[in-house]
């Protein structure tokens, strides 16, 4: 049974978004607050978690911001708490609107990628590397060319991400609308 008062209280979204992360090591603690939830181990407010992350990546959309990218692909890694859990139908529906959002801004864009990762969608167990694209697109001090060939902030390989696809090509709009359509669609 959903308290509808919580549920209210989840989603009174009146005033605006946190401020995100600022500096790579922010970046690489929600990440890791991310990676626990989509592993099932969270301790925190974890609707709430996931809520943030749609609200921050609805507001960085409208504003163009730079971090589009980080918000779409941590919601891909968290979202599915709520629409498999299914703790709160609001929060579901939340989730989808920001994902719909991200598709419609981003789907028509133009860009001269040959190809995307979205075209080759990975399995759901590998979306658990996911974490390592996050780590690598949260540290601009890496070359705009950088495939990820080296350690993530806690030590683990992020081969992922190796084989010629650069940070440009992930954080495409076109592969951010690709990835949003598929989470969508899931």
């Amino acid at each position: 049974m959903v308290n509808t008062d919580r549920v209210e209280d989840l989603h009174a979204n009146e005033a605006p978004p946190a401020p995100g992360p600022a500096t790579p090591a922010e970046w690489d603690a929600l990440i890791t607050e991310w990676d626990e939830i989509r592993q099932g181990y969270h301790l925190g407010d974890t609707p709430g978690t996931v809520l943030a992350c749609a609200r921050s990546l609805e507001a960085s959309l409208a504003a163009g911001g730079p971090d589009t990218a980080l918000w779409t692909f941590g919601l891909v890694l968290i979202g599915p708490y709520v629409i498999y859990a299914h703790p709160d139908p609001a929060a579901e529906a939340h989730v989808l609107k920001a994902m719909a959002a991200v598709e419609r801004t981003l789907g028509q864009a133009d860009c001269g990628h040959d190809e995307h990762p979205c075209d080759d969608m990975p399995d759901d167990d590998e979306l658990d590397n996911l974490r390592y694209l996050l780590e690598t697109l949260a540290r601009p001090e890496r070359g705009a060319d950088d495939d990820g060939d080296g350690s993530s902030a806690d030590g683990e390989s992020d081969d992922w991400f190796a084989g010629g696809i650069t940070r440009e090509v992930w954080a495409c709009p076109r592969n951010l609308a690709g990835f949003a359509r598929a989470f969508s669609e899931g």
